[in-house]
């Protein structure tokens, strides 16, 4: 595929002599110099569902900071919520390069603006090793089964 780009929207048409050709890797895309880290994690929610039934507020409050978490304790869907946020937190902790070891979860956030993709926020630690890796941007998604939240982000550098 080639890319054209027409005002501010890239189209991608067939190349016009590797269409039947066998593709090899010089037909993969580059990897992408500005990419510093990715990390992807699974969140089982029965699992978080019972944690929150045994712990309740405690466990929230130990692992997210204030206004991080936007549902209602009392919505179906809140520990669906909690566990695609922790997914996601635990997936920057990948992304980082720590682990669970180097930075704390509340060191972290994932923010959201109202109907606006969710954000990564550093602090701390995860701030040091973010700037020690030149982090300058993040992406983040988060989707969910009835079973498993899963979240995956990207750190990207300054660019070059």
């Amino acid at each position: 595929m080639e890319a054209e780009t027409t005002g501010r929207r890239a189209t991608c048409r067939p190349a016009r002599n590797r269409v039947s050709l066998r593709v090899t890797a010089e037909d993969g895309l580059p990897a992408g110099s500005l990419v510093v880290g990715v990390g992807v994690d699974l969140c089982e929610i029965p699992r978080v569902a019972r944690a929150l039934d045994r712990h309740g507020a405690r466990f929230v409050e130990k692992l997210f900071r204030p206004g991080e978490v936007r549902r209602s304790p009392e919505s179906p869907a809140y520990a669906e919520h909690i566990a695609g946020l922790f997914a996601a937190k635990e997936a920057a902790m990948k992304a980082l390069g720590t682990g669970m070891r180097g930075v704390a979860f509340r060191e972290l956030a994932i923010v959201r603006a109202s109907g606006g993709p969710p954000r990564l926020a550093l602090f701390g630690r995860a701030l040091t090793c973010g700037a020690r890796l030149g982090v300058a941007g993040a992406h983040v998604t988060i989707t969910h089964t009835r079973e498993l939240a899963a979240a995956v982000v990207v750190l990207t550098g300054a660019p070059l």
